[in-house]
């Protein structure tokens, strides 16, 4: 059988491209549902998800590059950037605001952030080098400079107890320690909590957010504390895979610990 004549190399790959599409399992997706109207995008470094509604709400944009990755991963699920109706901000370490001017170009829609961090998104200097210990930090740094994704628009404040019209109720959940302005966004109706990088989910079991990365560790418990209170059975991390089943039970267990290390 021969080729059909006026068929370029590009046509044919763009052809065999859209069928794979079609076709390929969910491992090979860009968007992966997590529970059904929440779907995980792996971007540069780290995860985003997006809440697929009527209305679409972003939580978090990856490294600086991601937004291309986010975009595609919107045209899977059928939809364009039209359909972004809020972006949201856990912190703004740069694997989680890298790719917001990206997308704020496509998606013009309201951004949201804590007040603690709204500073360093829509300032014209770099992002604060995240890096606690002071060596790391100092070899890091000429990395950072140069991919340091500029500056952000900031539409909206976030504080804690805010509530949202997504997957049927979302609450803000100020859970500082990471940084001072990190939050953990709470669907109570769906048994959902999405943690960003309050917490740490390594080897089975549930851990403090990295020293390495983390501003306040005293804060950072206090905040496993407050969450270990809500009930949820999904718990959903920036890094990590998620826990789908009695994960609230295994947040009390974890925060049960850390309140005994602490008294001795």
């Amino acid at each position: 059988m021969g080729r059909k004549a006026g068929r370029t190399l590009d046509d044919r790959r763009a052809e065999w491209s859209a069928r794979w599409d079609e076709v390929k399992p969910a491992p090979f997706r860009l968007a992966r549902e997590v529970v059904p109207g929440l779907f995980q995008v792996r971007t540069r470094g780290s995860r985003c998800y997006l809440v697929v509604e009527d209305e679409i709400t972003l939580i978090d944009t990856g490294n600086p590059g991601s937004g291309e990755r986010i975009l595609a991963a919107l045209k899977g699920l059928g939809r364009t950037p039209d359909d972004i109706a809020r972006i949201l901000i856990t912190h703004y370490h740069i694997d989680h605001v890298g790719g917001l001017p990206e997308i704020q170009k496509f998606a013009p829609e309201k951004t949201g952030v804590h007040v603690a961090e709204a500073a360093h998104l829509e300032s014209d200097a770099p992002l604060p080098n995240p890096f606690q210990h002071p060596l790391l930090a100092k070899v890091i740094q000429p990395y950072l400079l140069r991919n340091d994704p500029g500056r952000a628009r900031v539409d909206e404040i976030l504080r804690d107890g805010d509530e949202l019209p997504a997957l049927g109720g979302l609450r803000i959940v100020h859970t500082p320690g990471h940084t001072a302005g990190h939050i953990s966004l709470y669907f109570p109706n769906r048994g959902v909590l999405l943690v960003g990088d309050s917490m740490q989910y390594k080897f089975g079991r549930l851990m403090l957010p990295s020293r390495l990365f983390s501003e306040d560790m005293v804060e950072a418990g206090a905040s496993i504390q407050k969450m270990a209170q809500l009930e949820f059975e999904t718990l959903v991390f920036s890094h990590f895979r998620p826990i789908l089943g009695g994960a609230d039970r295994r947040a009390r267990e974890f925060a049960r610990l850390l309140a005994v290390q602490a008294a001795g």
